[in-house]
């Protein structure tokens, strides 16, 4: 198993186990756009999503925004540490409609420190696999997140094939990916062409051999 086989099967694959006791914390629901929370803010809260997507990103020297990761159902996300005083990124709904389970910290329950702890490893994993990513060619880092958010989010067909459906445009992906959009839009074009990726428009389908093959290639240069 290649670093990169490991990176996308360490806690990554599959939803996660809903933290139980934010279960019946008071509920938030938010619409596409909505931010949940600002980097820097105090950080006072956990939150747990029921339903839809966040995107997590920081805003980079350049003043634009790179995207580490996406948040979905059972992810706990937020004040994740006894000694985390502000919110290290930003959080903003993707989906329609994105439902959060909400605790302030000073109530949160006294058997909550497991559950933080698998959040703040799922954080850990993000960031990782962003910062191995930066240092590849930008198809590799394209053709890498489509393989995780397959990994997370996909559906897997009978003959193998993943699909997914997230409500994420081109600007999205450049974002995750650290290049100008006319240059992720491009490589997607050349992706469909060459056969490793279909469809468009936030929904796609790739085999994931073919697609880690194709990764791996590229980021050989």
């Amino acid at each position: 198993m290649t670093p990169y086989d490991s990176l996308l099967h360490e806690g990554v694959a599959g939803a996660p186990p809903p933290p139980s006791a934010l279960a019946e914390a008071p509920r938030r629901e938010l619409s596409k756009g909505d931010r949940l929370y600002r980097a820097g803010d105090p950080a006072d809260a956990l939150f747990l999503i029921t339903e839809g997507l966040l995107k997590l990103g920081i805003d980079v020297a350049t003043g634009k925004e790179r995207i580490f990761g996406l948040a979905g159902p059972g992810d706990a996300i937020g004040g994740l540490t006894p000694e985390q005083a502000r919110y290290r990124e930003n959080a903003v709904a993707v989906s329609p409609r994105v439902v959060v389970r909400a605790v302030a910290l000073a109530d949160a329950p006294s058997d909550l420190s497991d559950e933080l702890f698998r959040a703040a490893d799922m954080h850990m994993v993000r960031l990782r696999a962003a910062l191995e990513d930066s240092e590849l060619p930008v198809p590799a880092r394209l053709a890498r997140t489509l393989l995780r958010l397959g990994e997370r989010f996909g559906q897997v067909s009978d003959d193998g094939t993943v699909r997914i459906t997230l409500p994420l445009t081109h600007e999205n992906f450049a974002a995750m990916v650290g290049a100008a959009r006319e240059t992720t839009t491009a490589l997607l074009s050349e992706m469909r062409a060459a056969g490793v990726v279909q469809g468009t428009r936030g929904r796609y389908a790739f085999d994931r051999v073919r697609l880690r093959d194709y990764a791996a290639e590229r980021a050989r240069g």
